[in-house]
């Protein structure tokens, strides 16, 4: 049986030159920590278990250390019911979504809603409005996200598609962001959407 709270040091590893961090701790529950471990090891009950026997993971630019915690994986499934995951059945809902990130490979672009619906001056529509009218009808649920705790929905790029989208560059603001996504040449649009 795991305890109630877990005390937690957070390291920053960030490389710098030379750097004297703080090293903060924060109490945990266990499904906190597991949630902290999903984007890193997937819904995976056993590899759980056993990097909370560890005391040890590295996710982003922190490594979280603790106390071995013993727990059987009955325990870790039943954690893992409770927190949010992949749900197929829900449909995409624009008003929900909070970024857009474009895809290339493993490269990835991410616009925040809040640039890329501003709307230039004597426009019609803005930048994020004019992409959503254009995949709307074709975007599919693809996963849900742990990193970025949320559902993310894509569309696949094909010619037409940047074309698409180039002819909606003028929309983005600032100009800067319009470029580095031309020079990006996406082949998949994802948007993410929070419950």
């Amino acid at each position: 049986m795991a305890p109630s709270k877990i005390r937690v040091k957070l390291i920053s590893e960030i490389a710098e030159f030379v750097t004297v961090s703080p090293v903060v701790q924060r109490d945990y529950d266990l499904a906190e920590l597991v949630e902290v471990m999903l984007p890193v090891l997937g819904r995976d009950a056993g590899r759980i278990r056993h990097i909370l026997g560890a005391g040890t993971i590295a996710t982003g630019d922190y490594r979280y250390r603790w106390e071995a915690v013993q727990v059987s994986e009955e325990e870790v499934a039943t954690i893992l019911q409770q927190l949010p995951g992949p749900d197929p059945s829900r449909r995409f809902q624009p008003e929900r979504c909070y970024v857009v990130r474009f895809r290339r490979g493993h490269e990835v672009l991410d616009l925040p809603r809040e640039s890329a619906a501003r709307k230039p001056l004597f426009a019609r529509q803005s930048f994020w409005e004019g992409l959503l009218e254009m995949v709307s009808q074709e975007v599919r649920y693809a996963d849900y996200s742990h990193a970025d705790r949320a559902d993310v929905y894509c569309f696949l790029l094909g010619a037409e598609g940047v074309e698409l989208i180039e002819g909606l560059l003028p929309l983005l603001r600032p100009r800067m962001a319009a470029e580095r996504l031309r020079q990006f040449r996406p082949e998949q649009v994802e948007w993410l959407s929070r419950r």
